[in-house]
């Protein structure tokens, strides 16, 4: 993911990717609805620039609630706080166009799952396979 983007008022703007990956799937999964508005689709734009904000930033951003689900209305809450800086939105909405494939690649894919779980261990395997093995568990004297 790309580390920075120029946004007019704030200058250079450092990115990262987001701590929470719920977040980005709320994002993800609210983009990729077939009920996307131009209202909402400013609202998520908004929302990938808040949750890319790096803390490093002079400015703190608006912090997504992830336990909320609301990634719309945090994508407002962040629109709320640009316009009080007289960001002017046309050009976040160009800058963090891009920023939406960039969170979709940081997902993991179907394949990936897929062989992650090829590393657990197979019934009769030696590991914590039922709730019988308890052996993992114990804690020693």
């Amino acid at each position: 993911m790309r580390n920075q983007i120029e946004l007019p008022v704030f200058g250079v703007v450092k990115l990262s990717p987001p701590r929470s990956f719920v977040a980005i799937n709320d994002l993800v999964s609210e983009y990729a609805g077939s009920q996307n508005s131009r209202a909402k689709l400013a609202r998520l734009s908004a929302a990938v620039l808040g949750l890319c904000w790096s803390r490093d930033n002079d400015k703190a951003a608006p912090v997504y609630d992830a336990g909320s689900g609301e990634i719309v209305r945090y994508g407002g809450e962040v629109i709320e706080w640009l316009v009080a800086y007289k960001v002017p939105l046309a050009n976040v909405y160009n800058e963090v166009r891009p920023l939406f494939m960039e969170l979709w690649h940081l997902m993991p894919k179907e394949e990936e799952v897929a062989q992650a779980a090829d590393y657990f261990p197979a019934k009769g395997d030696s590991g914590s396979d039922s709730v019988e093995n308890s052996a993992a568990v114990e804690q020693n004297p």
